[in-house]
């Protein structure tokens, strides 16, 4: 897994976002990344951060080869723009699922849908499940599948560029592992069945064939 934290992750998101949705502001200045990283409206978590941590953040990134800045003639201030195809080869639908994964944490690929449109991949469902197949399957996995939570329909995704924040942490779990059958019944020393195991066992298989019957009957069949 790659190690960017939490506020690089959200830099580099920022700056997915505005190269998609926005092309003609970007790259963008200093100011800008920070409302962005700071917005309230497709955020989670929503993050205050300060100028300082921004810059901070942004002077690892430029470190490591995943921002630059540039100079535009005549403007006061650089601009910054990411620099992911210097570490991985992405087409841009997996350029706009990744920043929707940084910018929101993990996500269905339904709940993806229409979120990825307004950066300009429009596509069913179906479609981002199979792409997001693809990232997990790369020889160094962009995306890993999560288990559903309770009452979630869908398995959720998260990205591979860094760690989670807390809060998703908490949240998210592996994919579920097979199921394995059940333990052999407990035995002795000497290898038979514990002691009256067997006779419990029949005691509730007789209660369940008696509670079926009473089923049975109720039912009128």
């Amino acid at each position: 897994m790659i190690d960017l934290d939490r506020t690089q992750q959200r830099i580099v998101g920022v700056l997915l976002e505005k190269e998609l949705a926005v092309p003609d502001s970007y790259p963008l200045t200093e100011n800008a990344l920070i409302s962005g990283c700071n917005q309230k409206s497709n955020r989670d978590p929503e993050m205050g951060l300060e100028p300082f941590e921004v810059q901070g953040a942004l002077n690892a990134l430029m470190s490591s080869d995943w921002a630059k800045s540039s100079s535009v003639a005549g403007a006061r201030s650089a601009r910054y723009s990411h620099r992911l195809s210097a570490h991985h080869a992405v087409e841009m639908p997996e350029k706009a699922i990744l920043c929707e994964l940084l910018v929101r944490g993990p996500q269905a690929s339904g709940a993806l849908k229409p979120r990825l449109a307004r950066l300009g991949y429009s596509a069913d469902p179906a479609a981002i499940e199979a792409t997001l197949e693809h990232m997990a399957s790369r020889s160094e996995p962009l995306v890993e599948r999560l288990s559903r939570r309770p009452r979630e329909r869908d398995n959720r995704w998260r990205h591979l560029l860094g760690p989670l924040d807390t809060a998703h942490a908490e949240q998210a779990a592996p994919e579920s592992a097979p199921f394995a059958p059940p333990a052999p019944p407990p035995t002795s020393s000497a290898g038979s069945v514990a002691p009256g195991l067997v006779e419990r066992v029949e005691r509730l298989e007789d209660q369940v064939a008696d509670l079926l019957e009473q089923v049975r009957r109720l039912s009128g069949d």
